[in-house]
């Protein structure tokens, strides 16, 4: 029986950890700063690349979740910890599928940029429907409080499962768990 999650599986976590956050801070950031003006013009397009890469890393993440076996919970979860931890994974994947789709209704709908990494633009497949992009808008913003709300429960369980019951919980999602054991796993 595993105790940790597939490696790829572990790679893909790390990477959208970090996109992710970093797409959150940015943003954030624009969202404090007047509409037309630099950098947030700049940033909104490293934004909305980023959450591209993240929703193609989600469906790659999906794909390997389904194909590879899950370590077993901790025994000593309780059946709250366990749901709580269900609970927030659902609210991160629906995020992770949801805030992508809703940037670009709001983008492609209201004729804003959807350069990628300023290489190629998506297609505009909603261009100039007002309520498609009034919807994109009202749901992006407000899927942002998921966000923060289901982001900070993630790093608080995982500082607590580190700093107060100092279990291996971490353990299972970290990239190299299998090195630190000698499995030959990387």
């Amino acid at each position: 029986m595993t105790t940790e999650y597939h490696p790829l599986l572990r790679k893909i976590h790390w990477a959208t950890a970090f996109l992710f956050i970093t797409a959150m801070l940015i943003g954030f950031y624009c969202g404090l700063q007047p509409p037309g003006t630099s950098p947030r013009r700049e940033l909104l397009e490293v934004h909305k690349s980023l959450g591209v890469t993240l929703f193609l890393l989600a469906i790659l993440r999906v794909m390997v979740r389904v194909s590879t076996a899950a370590p077993p919970e901790p025994a000593s979860f309780s059946p709250l910890v366990r749901l709580a931890a269900r609970l927030n994974h659902w609210a991160l994947y629906v995020v992770l599928f949801a805030m992508p789709v809703t940037g670009y209704m709001f983008s492609a709908a209201g004729g804003y940029s959807l350069r990628y990494f300023w290489t190629f633009s998506w297609p505009r497949l909603f261009a100039g429907n007002r309520s498609i992009e009034h919807a994109g808008e009202l749901s992006h913003g407000l899927l942002a409080y998921l966000v923060y709300a289901a982001v900070a429960l993630h790093i608080a369980a995982t500082v607590w499962h580190v700093l107060v019951k100092k279990d291996a919980t971490l353990a299972r999602m970290w990239p190299a768990a299998g090195r630190d054991r000698g499995s030959g796993v990387t």
